[in-house]
Order: C-alpha cells, then structure tokens, then sequence
C-alpha cells in the first residue's frame, strides 16, 4: 500500500498544472450572452437606430426628419420610444436649441461604429464595385487642391471607376451640419480641426508657403524675409472678404505678413497671372509655385518665416461614411496623394 500510494504522489507531481485562465485585455469587447441579447434586442427597435444616429448629430427634429424624409411628428414619436428604451432623455430642449444628456453623448461614438458595421454585414454579399457603379461624390476645397489632385483622380477613374462622378466645389463650409451636405472637405489641418472631433479625417500631404514673383523682377532676393516681403506689392488669395483675420490665418499661415495688399482674387491660379504682369509678389503653398512656373513666367523665393507649413487633410461627416463607394474614394484620396509627396 505505501508503494502504491507512493507512485500515486509521484504521479501528482509529474501531472502538468492546469493553465492559467486568460486574462481578457482591457480593450476587449465582452461579447453578451446570445439569449440575454436577443431578450434585450426584442424590447428596442433597431430601425429606429439611424433616426437616434441623425438626432445626436443634429439636436434637431426638424433637421433629422428632413434627412430621412419624414414628417417632424414622426421624428418626435420615435424620440419618444428611444427616451423609453435608454431610459434618458437624450435630447434635452434649452431655449432654441438642444442639448445632448451625458448619456447620449456617451451613445455617439459606439453608434457610429454599430451602424458602420451592420452596413458592412448588410453589405457583404455585394461590396461596392467601381467599375460598374455609378456614384457622384462631391469635394469643396481650394481651387489649387483641385488643380493638384482632380486630374489624378480623373485619369484613375477613366481606368477603374468610368461611372463616377466628381464634384469640386469652392463653398465654404464652417461646421459639421454644413460638413454632412458633401461627401468631402479638403483643407489645412488647422482649419479642419474647428469642426469637431466628431468628423473622419484623413492626412493627405504636407505642403509649406513660399514666395513668388515674376522672372524679370531681380530686385528679389532668392531668399526673402517677412520684413522685406512686407515691403513690396503684394497679391493675396481671398476667397471671403468676410472670412475673419484669425480663420484666414489657420487657411494660410503666413497671411498675417501681407499688410501691403494692392490686388486680390478668390483664385490662387489668377495670382500667378497678376504676379507675372505686375511689380508684386504673393505668398502660395509651394505645390501651387511649382504648378504656375510651368506655365507663367515666374520664380519661385523661399520665405525665412517660422510658420509656413501646412498639413493638409481630407475631412467628412460620420453621417457621410456609411454612403455607399465612400471607403472606396476615400481610398482613391490616399493613392493620389501618394503621387503628389
């Protein structure tokens, strides 16, 4: 018997000890338990889930009910059926406008991304096709950042995606609503930024300010200072007068030097026309310079001033993404950025 005992005991400790339970990451989803879940999904209505999407980027009835083509009581009944389901009031009037409870403000973002991909799973079995479909696309943006990459995306599109159509506008956008009308923004990343964090960026390129000024016109240096800049005729790029002095700032960093402006246009290609034929200079991002030499008479001086970059991205609305060839021109954006580095 102690023999037998003794190779059992022997017996325990060769045994390898059971592993350790896998300690779930802290970024880890809990998936919820399927009966649990279809319980909860059965006391909620899922199609009323966009509707809450509209509601929480709007605080608007009237705005979310014209999105969907629905009557503004129609809105509001659904409003009250998702209060009953988050059991929070979501949308909370003060004065004119609304405000979104600390509730719905948490409800944004996992939202987004839930429709985002039910969309996907809706989507599967018939991914987008760029050579078949015919889709439009809307861009605003700055008639240089038109001139740099609409011929790019022309001459992809001829190749891979002949039914799309591209729309570059000028239209100034100034918050997220207007930001939802277009599929599209691309501009400096510090004008970007002042739509919110509730957008979809994208880098594109860098980009940073020289000077320019015509062939014939020796009396400027090949290396300016923001001094002597502001001593000569200068032409600025305006494309509202009524853009305030602290936006124009974050759309040209360096528009604060031109203090001795004798001419403006709302266009950066008709700058290099005026520099070529007149006494001034002007300040342009260097992918503009370097497009006006090859057809104007001009050379380009590089500006000694510490704030002359630029970063300039592509920005949307996240109403906007869910359209269907969005992640595809999104994609298409990145390529021919690449080009442009």
């Amino acid at each position: 018997m102690a023999k037998s005992g003794s190779a059992a005991a022997r017996l325990r400790r060769r045994r390898p000890p059971k592993p350790a339970a896998a300690t779930p990451s802290a970024d880890a989803v809990p998936v919820p338990d399927a009966r649990e879940l279809a319980a909860r999904l059965r006391r909620v209505n899922l199609d009323t889930f966009p509707i809450l999407h509209e509601l929480l980027r709007t605080r608007s009835v009237t705005r979310t009910a014209r999105s969907f083509g629905m009557t503004q009581p129609g809105v509001s009944r659904i409003l009250r059926q998702l209060r009953l389901s988050f059991d929070d009031q979501l949308l909370v009037p003060i004065g004119r406008e609304a405000q979104l409870t600390p509730r719905a403000e948490a409800l944004i973002d996992p939202l987004h991304r839930a429709l985002a991909e039910i969309g996907l799973l809706l989507d599967s079995t018939n991914p987008f096709d760029p050579a078949t479909e015919a889709v439009h696309f809307v861009v605003t943006t700055a008639d240089y950042v038109s001139l740099l990459l609409a011929p790019i995306l022309a001459e992809i599109c001829a190749a891979e995606a002949p039914r799309v159509v591209l729309e570059f506008t000028e239209a100034r956008l100034r918050n997220p609503d207007e930001l939802a009308r277009i599929d599209f923004l691309i501009g400096p990343r510090a004008f970007g930024e002042r739509l919110g964090k509730r957008i979809g960026s994208m880098p594109l390129w860098r980009d940073d300010i020289v000077c320019i000024t015509a062939e014939a016109n020796q009396a400027i240096p090949a290396r300016i200072t923001a001094e002597q800049f502001q001593r000569e005729r200068q032409v600025g790029m305006r494309s509202d007068p009524r853009v305030p002095p602290d936006i124009r700032l974050q759309l040209q960093p360096t528009s604060a030097l031109e203090t001795a402006l004798v001419c403006t246009t709302p266009n950066f290609l008709v700058i290099g026309a005026i520099v070529e034929q007149a006494d001034s200079i002007a300040l342009v991002p260097r992918k503009v310079a370097q497009e006006l030499i090859r057809s104007r008479r001009l050379r380009i001086v590089e500006l000694a001033h510490p704030h002359r970059q630029l970063m300039i991205d592509a920005y949307w609305s996240l109403a906007a993404s869910g359209k269907r060839g969005h992640a595809w021109l999104r994609g298409l954006l990145a390529r021919a950025a690449m080009r442009l580095q």
